[in-house]
């Protein structure tokens, strides 16, 4: 008998073939084996393999994104114009890759009217699956190559001819088919693959149900949960958004049951999924061009953001609880509980752990990340597939795999466009100078002063990350915010995870905020006022970076003693951040309080050990002081 679960399998498998997608999921799922057979049995060369990828992403992005009403969904002419073109523009630089790659500067018509058109596809591609604004950027840089000479101050160039671009642009591996294109075919690529796999095998739930037993029935459980499933799934997904619809589709309702405004229920979800994408081991797409950057191996940009990511979660958690002791909220019901304990099954914690386990292990073993990604995908696809040997339950199963597929190839769409589009603009800003004298302005305006400067590079990336997916963000704000804050003379890995970080939390800073958009139309409230609450609740997101700059022993490039004690001092600083936001500290404070912890909590970002100390001592005469006042009205309620 064939239970639910596997009748939705079935229709899952019959709705991404149905005949008016049969298409789309054929070549979605030529795109995923391509990406996994270049992963398992070597690269092709870069001018191979990357317009491939880029040109399986334009005739997906054209097919899935008609330029139409939504009356009728077909393609329409230009559309299938676009799927030629695409077809034409980067089957042209594989099938002539040998020639590219030994004619140095020469160009012939072809090849320059196929640059052109192949800019303009990428730029109408974007602008219909990510919206105006990366297209518009993109323009902006290959326009101010063209008008250099005409431009008054520093910020004019001697200009360069459209041959020079169009050719710049497109042969070779500095401009379309560059850095940040072959990071994303090369590392991201099979990862998104391999968080497909385990999301549409039943890991979103399985994550759940393990968040529920471990903070289901504390003080504020729904929102607990809330926090730590979106912790586990950002491991799998690396995408706030993606955490926002999986996650927050389950647990936005739960915590409006439980007495949670609208309003909090959309923030929590939003801050908790953003935190994803720098959860370890598996983060977003911006640690793999950290790694590439750097030329460090992915393990180490994932170590190093470990600390960092435990104290973003600290600080929301304790956000949290507090907000939960100020409003009497309460845990989840035993009943809910014991659901949740009976739905969580040992072969759904081995199928989906095993291969994480396995993952992070080869890559320990310095396997390469496309090598570790394709043995962990395997493994999880055994171990989902065979978990029960009867036929048709493997035939269901492998189905459902099929389908997971396709959604993984999908879902790379944006991740090859921004790739591409993200290369122009490193290649634009290199080629006229534009980047240095952007980061020469950021570190004249600072005046030389660290803080002011951190403070700028700040404000820039979230700017710059306004309605940008988190990878384009960060792609902007390290081409043209990182040189400027080299210039004090940080550490390397710290410059970058200090934008990354922004990067990431642009997802939920108004007004451009696209992880408090999806939230909020879960949770049915004001995006704005969601918004707000999230910058209260994600207040420690925002101390975290300025903290691994001062201390890189939150990066783990320090002696152990300093790791160990500055982490702490960390910790207590956004617990005391997060009571200053929530007006809570065990007990209920007054505004005067919340400044002493307010301040208190922002001494633990100056460097030295007396300032931490003087920030902690503050803490401990607010409690002291609160606790005694109380008069024994509050207990403190347990975590």
């Amino acid at each position: 008998m064939i239970n639910k679960t596997e009748r939705v399998m079935d229709e899952s498998f019959v709705k991404v073939f149905s005949k008016d997608q049969r298409l789309i999921s054929t070549i979605a799922l030529l795109m995923t084996l391509f990406i996994l057979y270049t992963a398992a049995f070597g690269f092709f060369p870069s001018l191979i393999q990357r317009p491939v990828f880029v040109g399986f992403a334009l005739v997906l992005a054209y097919l899935m994104h008609p330029h139409v009403s939504k009356k009728n969904r077909s393609i329409g002419i230009m559309g299938g114009v676009g799927v030629i073109l695409a077809v034409i523009c980067t089957g042209w630089v594989a099938i002539n890759s040998d020639r590219f790659m030994t004619m140095g500067t020469e160009s012939n018509a072809y090849d320059l009217a196929f640059a052109v058109i192949l800019v303009l596809l990428l730029l109408e591609a974007a602008r219909r699956t990510m919206g105006p604004i990366f297209a518009v950027l993109t323009v902006i840089t290959i326009v101010y190559a063209f008008v250099g000479p005409w431009l008054p101050g520093n910020f004019a160039h001697r200009g360069f001819s459209f041959e020079f671009i169009a050719q710049h642009l497109y042969v070779g591996s500095y401009g379309i088919w560059g850095t940040t294109t072959g990071t994303m075919v090369g590392m991201v690529a099979i990862f998104i693959l391999f968080g497909a796999i385990l999301s549409i095998t039943g890991g979103a739930k399985v994550f759940l149900n393990i968040a529920t037993l471990f903070g289901g029935r504390a003080i504020g459980g729904p929102a607990k949960v809330a926090v730590i499933g979106s912790s586990l799934f950002g491991m799998v997904s690396g995408s706030a958004s993606a955490n926002g619809a999986v996650i927050g589709a389950m647990t936005i309702p739960m915590m409006k049951k439980s007495g949670y405004d609208s309003e909090f229920a959309a923030a929590a979800e939003a801050v908790a999924g953003t935190g994803g994408q720098i959860m370890p081991p598996i983060m977003g797409a911006g640690a793999f061009i950290i790694a590439e950057k750097l030329g460090v191996t992915y393990l180490t940009v994932a170590a190093a953001a470990i600390i960092p990511a435990v104290i973003y979660y600290v600080g929301l958690f304790a956000a949290i609880h507090f907000t939960s002791l100020k409003n009497g909220m309460q845990a989840l019901s035993k009943e809910e509980f014991a659901k949740a304990k009976e739905s969580l099954e040992f072969h759904s914690i081995v199928g989906l752990f095993i291969p994480l386990i396995v993952l992070i292990v080869f890559l320990a073993r310095g396997y390469t990340v496309a090598t570790s990604g394709v043995i962990a995908s395997i493994l999880a696809i055994v171990l989902y597939v065979f978990t029960d040997l009867d036929t048709r339950a493997i035939l269901r199963r492998s189905t459902r795999v099929i389908v997971a597929f396709v959604d993984g190839a999908k879902g790379l769409i944006v991740i090859a466009l921004l790739g591409a589009c993200a290369d122009i603009i490193i290649g634009m800003l290199s080629l006229t100078g534009l980047g240095v004298e952007i980061s020469s302005a950021i570190y004249s305006l600072s005046g030389g002063y660290l803080l002011l400067g951190l403070f700028l590079g700040m404000i820039t990336t979230l700017i710059l990350g306004m309605g940008l997916p988190t990878t384009a963000a960060f792609i902007l704000g390290s081409s043209v915010v990182a040189p400027a804050l080299a210039e004090f003379n940080l550490n390397p890995m710290a410059i970058n995870l200090f934008l990354f970080y922004f990067a990431c939390i642009s997802a939920f800073t108004p007004p451009v905020c696209v992880a408090i958009y999806i939230t909020a139309g879960i949770a049915d409230c004001n995006w704005v006022k969601a918004g707000y609450r999230a910058c209260q609740l994600g207040a420690a997101g925002f101390l975290v970076p300025y903290l691994a700059v001062f201390e890189n022993s939150l990066i783990l490039q320090d002696t152990v003693l300093a790791i160990i004690v500055d982490t702490l001092i960390a910790l207590c600083g956004t617990v005391m951040l997060a009571a200053a936001m929530m007006g809570n500290f065990f007990y209920n404070i007054n505004w005067f309080y919340r400044f002493v912890l307010f301040a208190g909590g922002l001494a633990t970002l100056v460097p030295g050990y007396l300032s931490s100390g003087i920030g902690i001592a503050s803490a401990i005469m607010v409690f002291i002081l609160v606790r005694g006042g109380s008069k024994g009205s509050h207990i403190i309620a347990s975590f």
